[in-house]
């Protein structure tokens, strides 16, 4: 029985027709400007936390425990979440959640837990197939939301003959299924196993992962109308996660009648790879990205920047991309895209092997990427990746972090705006908010006059000296601020410690009131000569000067030249 449709999204529609050329997909009916939010959808059918967190998440609303909240300037929390007193494994953030989920799902779980502990003597289950199981239980109850998307005929399509040409794949979601059956204490019969698959398949089919590489989060989120957004590797809309809400906004300006395209997966990454990521979804995307194979520059050419990006893009490190872009794509013609795919396998491969010094790693990596390198193609997976690895890595060692500060900026200047073009997007705004974070700690060397004995390099040390770290950090927060709210929601941890950081800026007694009137007046009036001045002299020149020993400071720790590092 083919799926029947679900209700479309508010200002949107659904067309297409199920395995028919892209299958069914959602189309804006209104106009949407870049960053705008399509759609907020806070009623899934299925929103859990993974198996690592269900003990320190709440199990309805998904709060993180331990975590501050705002609702507007007001600060409330950190809650700690408490367990079910019946089967000590689920945990609420308050009793509204508890008594919530209990109405919802819990009621039928809550024995699965009890059974779950008895014979196994645990008080957790693979996410999938806890998110089966309590789809089969509510589908035994008869929850008619649940047999709308779930039972024959539903909204969700399954997949299941595609799972099943992957025989290692089709047998461990047998494992998976079986597992939620016999812990649900459902019959064990070959019809409801058939069942279990079925909706597992539908769930893999269908259902968002609400990962942050940030926090470690994830965790299954499913709804039916926004499984109608198709794929494709030039997205003109993203979907990002607040607790039970998931948001679907424009990452290009959309007009009336355009499709609603998302990734995903890495849309960045070399064909072959973003084919081998796709796999499981059953498709061939025929994107132009995919059937011209085109870099990341080639693709900003081919589909420029739309007038709304281009608007939001006017005050940050690299406002106009486009214009910069005929250069990297004439060197990238030197380098087949044969080699740059043969060069990310094989830092896939180190990256799976992950055994040994990870610097020792790092320093392979950057020699395999040197083609990429010589170049100077910094966009090019997977040559940003490497940096980025270790940038992260140099940041968790405060003997090391003033070297994380000139890779990130380098990264913010030479990598993320052509990789991820809208400087509004999650992960644009997270790279300034780390950059914010070490000039704080930077700044903080530099004023006890501990920064010689953690850097060596002369030309960081000139910067640092010389910048006024503060405005430039109060800067860098009040652009995190702005476009993490057009970007993604107001809640987000970045958003959280944002507001920490200006307040602690705020409150500093020695800071010139100049300084700080200054910032406000480039804040309040950007296109102000004055505040272009100041954009360019006190932020812009800084950020670029740390960026331009990046390269030097990596090849005195990963190349053959150690005396790079002093220069």
């Amino acid at each position: 029985m083919a799926p029947t449709l679900p209700p479309p999204i508010p200002k949107t529609r659904i067309g297409g027709v199920p395995g028919v050329d892209r299958g069914r997909t959602l189309f804006s009916t209104e106009r949407f400007g870049a960053g705008e939010t399509i759609a907020i959808i806070d009623n899934p059918l299925l929103a859990l936390p993974d198996d690592a967190n269900m003990r320190t998440t709440c199990n309805y609303c998904l709060y993180v425990s331990g975590t501050i909240e705002f609702e507007g300037d007001v600060e409330a929390g950190p809650r700690t979440c408490k367990a079910c007193t019946g089967c000590k494994a689920a945990v609420y953030c308050n009793a509204e959640c508890q008594r919530a989920h209990w109405k919802l799902v819990h009621k039928a779980e809550c024995k699965m837990f009890k059974r779950i502990r008895e014979r196994t003597g645990k008080d957790w289950v693979p996410t999938p197939v806890r998110a089966v199981a309590q789809v089969m239980l509510l589908l035994k109850a008869g929850d008619e939301e649940i047999v709308k998307a779930f039972g024959p005929g539903g909204t969700l399509e399954s997949n299941v003959e595609g799972f099943k040409t992957d025989e290692e794949l089709w047998k461990d979601f047998e494992l998976q299924a079986t597992g939620a059956v016999v812990y649900a204490g459902l019959l064990q019969s070959d019809e409801t196993l058939k069942q279990a698959m079925e909706v597992l398949c539908k769930i893999q089919t269908n259902a968002f992962n609400r990962f942050d590489a940030d926090t470690g989060q994830a965790g299954i989120f499913l709804h039916p109308s926004l499984s109608m957004v198709n794929h494709s590797c030039v997205p003109n809309a993203y979907i990002t996660f607040e607790k039970r809400k998931a948001f679907l906004k424009a990452e290009r300006d959309l007009e009336p009648g355009d499709e609603i395209l998302i990734s995903y997966i890495d849309h960045t990454a070399p064909r072959r790879a973003r084919q081998e990521s796709l796999r499981l979804y059953h498709f061939q995307c025929k994107c132009i990205r995919c059937k011209d194979d085109l870099n990341v520059y080639e693709v900003i050419q081919a589909c420029g920047v739309s007038p709304g990006v281009k608007w939001l893009n006017s005050c940050t490190f690299q406002p106009d991309v486009a214009s910069l872009v005929p250069a990297y794509i004439e060197r990238s013609k030197k380098i087949p895209k044969s080699k740059i795919e043969e060069i990310h396998w094989k830092c896939m491969e180190l990256t799976v092997m992950g055994q040994g010094d990870p610097i020792d790693l790092a320093r392979a990596k950057w020699k395999l990427c040197k083609p990429l390198i010589d170049a100077q193609l910094w966009a090019i997976d997977p040559l940003p990746a490497t940096m980025l690895n270790l940038a992260t890595m140099w940041g968790a060692n405060r003997t090391t972090l003033v070297k994380a500060l000139s890779l990130h900026c380098f990264l913010a200047v030479e990598c993320w705006p052509f990789k991820y073009t809208a400087s509004f997007v999650p992960f644009r705004v997270k790279t300034l908010m780390t950059i914010a974070k070490l000039l704080s700690a930077a700044g903080d060397m530099t004023y006890s006059g501990d920064l010689a004995r953690y850097c060596d390099h002369e030309g960081v040390i000139g910067v640092l000296a010389t910048v006024d770290i503060v405005s430039l950090t109060e800067v860098i927060l009040r652009l995190v601020r702005q476009n993490g709210v057009i970007g993604g929601v107001a809640s987000w941890d970045v958003m959280f410690g944002t507001k920490e950081m200006l307040r602690d800026i705020g409150d500093l007694q020695e800071r010139d009131e100049k300084d700080a009137a200054m910032v406000k007046h480039w804040a309040n009036d950007l296109q102000d000569p004055v505040s272009k001045a100041f954009w360019e002299n006190v932020v812009l020149k800084p950020i670029k000067q740390l960026a331009s020993f990046a390269m030097e400071i990596i090849e005195a720790e990963l190349g053959d030249n150690k005396s790079l590092a002093r220069k």
